[in-house]
């Protein structure tokens, strides 16, 4: 079935806003993710930090 050429530029239209939806749901999915690993691995993140520090401290300290 061919489509007529007058549907041509809405169809474009309607193609490129699906993939702009599309696009901002995979950031938001990302972002969510980012976060909440963010807040899963901050405990750990702080305890080598704090044990870095100690090592840091230990090597100047010398």
């Amino acid at each position: 079935m061919k489509i007529p050429k007058f549907f041509h530029p809405i169809l474009g239209v309607l193609t490129g806003f699906i993939l702009f939806l599309a696009g901002i749901a995979i950031l938001t999915i990302v972002f969510v993710g980012m976060v909440k690993a963010a807040n899963y691995a901050a405990p750990y993140f702080a305890e080598f930090v704090k044990g870095f520090h100690l090592l840091i401290h230990r090597i100047l300290s010398l």
